[in-house]
């Protein structure tokens, strides 16, 4: 099974953004929730452990940047790849933390103890006055001082979109190559029952970490390219907004838990629902989002992808992983 239709997706929309930069803020929009979708699905998809601390490694990826824009001038055109790499390791880092605790737990225990991560860091923040507190990290400025003007803008507007269908095509990538190997199965074998994995040898904690981490890293990455990259700024508000994990959570279902297609699907679908609600009802997308999520666990439990499978052909299932 190859991932050639999700790949070719995310490579036809890096070039739709390159030759039609009027379109690249709503590609990035929609890519957004792709990606996120996508990150999430890595852990949550494989293992049905819930995380609402997820949001943290978002902002720990978008800090990467700013910090390194912010307090560290005269890197020029390095600061962007040192700023994500920074955001990367902070939100790996934060997830090695986090799960080599909180991972020896399991299902609502696991969430309980993870609720309190993201807002535990954001009041850290704004309260001990680091990395700009509550008034956040303003990087035009330093974005323009370090990349020139006409960089700067390109990089905010085409080149953050890059950036996001990047995340989300190496998501696919990580999901497609965990799945096919060893950590596949194992994880498989931990989502059916945990404590017989056990008893087969299968090291639960070791590749619930693996996966944990994998995805935070991908998180961090999207966090990066969408809140500093994207909108010049990182503020606790909105890079800690706990409702981007319910996005998440949402869009994986929709589309279809642990495919690597299903994200993309749901992606789509998702944004453009939410656009719509925005329209009609607005303020009412978080109200939506979690009735979605009900409603699709319930009535459509495998997801759009998922269930799709079930009906097609042998060889039509190769075309949606």
């Amino acid at each position: 099974m190859k991932p050639h239709i999700p790949i070719g997706i995310y490579l036809a929309l890096m070039t739709v953004a390159f030759v039609a930069p009027e379109y690249s803020k709503l590609i990035a929009s929609v890519a957004f929730f792709m990606a996120l979708g996508q990150a999430v699905n890595i852990f949550i998809g494989l293992t049905r452990y819930v995380d609402f601390g997820y949001v943290a490694f978002l902002a720990m990826g978008a800090y990467g940047v700013g910090v390194v824009l912010t307090y560290l001038p005269g890197l020029g055109l390095a600061a962007l790849p040192i700023g994500m790499a920074l955001g990367v390791a902070m939100a790996a880092g934060l997830a090695a933390a986090v799960g080599a605790i909180a991972l020896r737990l399991r299902g609502a225990y696991f969430a309980i103890a993870t609720i309190g991560v993201n807002e535990g860091i954001k009041h850290f923040i704004v309260g001990a006055n680091i990395w700009g507190g509550g008034a956040g990290l303003i990087l035009s400025s330093a974005m323009f001082r370090e990349f020139g003007r006409e960089t700067a803008l390109f990089l905010a507007n085409v080149g953050s979109t890059i950036l996001i269908l990047l995340t989300g095509l190496l998501a696919v990538v990580a999901m497609y190559l965990i799945q096919s190997g060893k950590a596949g199965y194992a994880l498989a074998a931990i989502r059916q029952d945990e404590d017989a994995a056990k008893v087969m040898g299968i090291n639960s904690t070791k590749y619930k970490l693996m996966a944990f981490m994998t995805s935070a890293s991908l998180s961090g990455l999207l966090g990066a390219s969408y809140f500093a990259v994207g909108n010049m700024q990182v503020f606790p508000e909105n890079v800690f907004f706990i409702e981007y994990i319910l996005d998440g959570m949402a869009v994986m279902f929709l589309g279809g838990a642990a495919t690597v297609t299903g994200p993309i699907v749901g992606g789509v679908i998702y944004y453009f629902t939410r656009d719509l609600i925005g329209t009609v009802w607005p303020g009412a997308q978080a109200l939506v989002t979690a009735l979605l999520v009900f409603i699709i666990v319930v009535l459509l439990p495998r997801g759009i992808v998922g269930t799709l499978r079930l009906y097609l052909p042998p060889k039509a299932r190769e075309l949606l992983p």
